[in-house]
């Protein structure tokens, strides 16, 4: 298939599912080319990414000569004129516009046809891929993720996405269900997990007794705070652990305030980034990895996290929370540990009952396993061109 993925920035640090799935789709031997919105915000050192063919175009920043530029002439093609009746907000529309009009320039110059679009995340940009598809007259499919779904949601516009698409695409039957009974879109909705590659993470078993891991941005969705709150009511029970946090964000000020309340500082490292090497070297070592997620106050929430797999698939047991669909990842007593989110006490108890052998045991070859049956990139792609292949039946 000749694909084009349609996404709002490329690379990104936090959206490697995206770079591993463009990967494989690759390594199978579909062409695909990639349209960002945005330009990526460092420069992202990725294996991955190395390795891609897809040409990529991005959307310039906009001005009167770009819009100028903007090929118009596609507007007055009678198959998109009958995706515009919609209602949509007149920015989103007008925004739309513009932004196919590049797309479409972009799609022009590339030295194949695509049959077919898709992209990721289920927000207003998603009409412009819409109009795009028609233009081209190719299927056009979406992956719903979590931010786009629950971050101070406009139900009505994201039944409008969803029904312009000819099939989306989720990544839990958490986020199916909230499609179908919330949204009430009546386009079909396929299940593929965001996926990981399991050569990339090879246990050695040199872990570290006592040492606990987080790989996440620091932001509210993340409950971080949370657990720093319950190492900070253990540490006098466990005085050897040691906390690794690795990443940074908008509330790490906050984080470190926790740290010096709670007398933490010879028990807590803030890593920052890392490279890949450092990343994998810390998965191996941790005995526990921990991601106490919650839900945002603007409702914005995780989906299934890839850091979760990626400590699964180094047989890392992972301490989380009942959010969205984190359960469908992890069954708890038999590859993790799960409490209710925002429950300090709860999780304080789960590590500390965990750490004097207390807890139900968990096998740590079953968190490898999990992702080995459901999470693995190359099966994640063989149910991606699934999707891709059934949405060429419905007809525009």
């Amino acid at each position: 298939m000749n694909v084009l993925y349609f996404v709002n920035r490329f690379p990104k640090l936090s959206e490697s599912f995206i770079i591993n799935e463009i990967h494989e789709l690759e390594r199978r031997g579909h062409q695909v080319a990639v349209f960002s919105l945005r330009q990526p915000e460092i420069d992202l050192q990725h294996e991955e990414v190395a390795h891609l063919d897809a040409p990529v175009g991005y959307l310039p920043d906009p001005s009167v000569g770009s819009g100028l530029r903007t090929p118009g002439r596609w507007c007055l093609d009678q198959r998109v004129l009958r995706r515009l009746v919609h209602t949509a907000p007149p920015v989103a529309h007008a925004g739309s516009a513009y932004i196919a009009g590049h797309c479409i320039r972009f799609v022009q110059s590339l030295e194949f046809d695509i049959d077919h679009v898709h992209g990721h995340f289920l927000n207003w940009p998603k009409l412009a891929s819409d109009y795009v598809s028609s233009h081209f007259e190719v299927p056009c499919t979406t992956t719903a993720h979590a931010y786009d779904l629950y971050s101070e949601p406009n139900e009505r516009l994201l039944r409008l996405l969803a029904d312009r698409m000819d099939r989306v695409v989720t990544i839990s039957e958490y986020n199916r269900r909230y499609l179908h009974n919330d949204i009430g879109t009546d386009s079909p909705v396929d299940i593929v997990h965001m996926g990981i590659d399991p050569s990339k993470f090879q246990p050695s078993g040199s872990i570290v007794s006592g040492r606990i891991l987080t790989v996440a941005r620091f932001e509210e969705k993340k409950g971080i705070s949370y657990g720093i709150d319950a190492i900070g009511r253990i540490k006098e029970v466990l005085p050897d652990l040691e906390y690794h946090l690795v990443g940074s964000g908008e509330r790490e000020d906050v984080i470190r305030d926790q740290i010096a309340k709670y007398g933490l500082e010879d028990i807590v490292s803030i890593l920052g980034h890392v490279s890949d090497e450092r990343l994998i070297r810390e998965l191996d070592e941790a005995e526990v990895f921990l991601l106490p997620c919650v839900i945002a106050s603007d409702g914005d929430r995780d989906g299934i996290p890839v850091a979760l797999m990626e400590a699964m698939a180094m047989e890392t047991v992972p301490i989380s929370t009942r959010v969205s669909g984190i359960p469908e990842l992890i069954t708890h007593g038999e590859n993790g540990l799960l409490v209710d989110p925002g429950d300090v006490d709860g999780l304080a108890q789960v590590l500390r009952e965990y750490f004097t052998g207390t807890s139900t045991d968990v096998a740590q070859h079953t968190t490898r396993d999990r992702i080995l049956a459901e999470f693995d990139v190359r099966e994640c792609a063989t149910e991606l061109t699934d999707a891709i292949r059934d949405s060429a039946r419905k007809p525009n």
